[in-house]
């Protein structure tokens, strides 16, 4: 499949209220291109000279089949990989009227193991973003920092319609700040299926997400483009030497 372009900007200084209000300060004029089709998932890989020529990626997928009906919930999984620097923050940004649900942190320090941890009360709600931030999780070694999110979808969501969203980090290197929103990372919104229609959510019934950790979340996180199937590769190409 041909590489897409991401609609995407780089900035050094961008400040937490910031992102979290959805606003975007890019290293001199931001970059504005299309964004890809629609995909369940999608990867931007990119080395550049505050990396010193080392690749780090940033991916987002959905989890399950990228259907959703009004009223339900959808699950993303964030990831961001790298060759050994620090990463303070990862960014999801979702479509306009998602009510987070549930969100979970994946990272691996440098001194312990990489499990899930609940951060629903700790991460920056935005107007149409979620945040973890922290100290410093490491890429050593091939870590991977992986952030969960479930949203219940707005009642009045149009079926039929393509909803995308992005996402983000901030690498602890010199141009190291991304936003990728929107990314080409699509969920669709369908009719209700009959126990929907009839009985509502499922968080309402007392089941939970069918999403919330699943074995596709876990069966892919150590890849950290996605899954390997349905990967787009999308290149951010020479962004530091365009914008400086």
């Amino acid at each position: 499949m041909s590489r897409r372009s991401l609609r995407h900007a780089v900035a050094t200084t961008t400040s937490l209220v910031l992102l979290a209000a959805g606003v975007t300060v890019g290293l001199g004029a931001s970059v504005a291109q299309a964004a890809p089709a629609c995909a369940l998932t999608q990867s931007v890989t990119e080395s550049w000279a505050g990396s010193l020529g080392t690749p780090y990626t940033v991916s987002k997928e959905v989890v399950g089949d990228g259907t959703v009906a009004p009223g339900q919930t959808v699950t993303y999984l964030t990831k961001v990989s790298g060759s050994g620097a620090l990463v303070s923050q990862i960014r999801d940004f979702h479509p306009a009227g998602f009510e987070l649900v549930k969100a979970r942190l994946n990272v691996k320090w440098l001194i312990g193991d990489q499990q899930w941890n609940d951060v629903t009360k700790t991460v920056v709600r935005g107007t149409d973003s979620v945040i973890a931030t922290g100290g410093g999780w490491t890429t050593i070694g091939g870590g991977i920092i992986a952030l969960e999110t479930t949203y219940k979808v707005p009642d009045d969501a149009t079926v039929g319609s393509k909803l995308d969203s992005g996402a983000g980090t901030k690498i602890e290197l010199l141009g190291g700040d991304w936003n990728i929103n929107p990314m080409g990372v699509c969920v669709t919104v369908r009719q209700p299926n009959p126990v929907e229609a009839g009985a509502g959510s499922l968080e309402d019934m007392g089941f939970g997400s069918v999403n919330t950790g699943s074995g596709q979340v876990f069966g892919s996180l150590t890849d950290p483009q996605g899954s390997m199937t349905n990967v787009i590769g999308g290149v951010l190409g020479n962004v530091i030497g365009n914008l400086s």
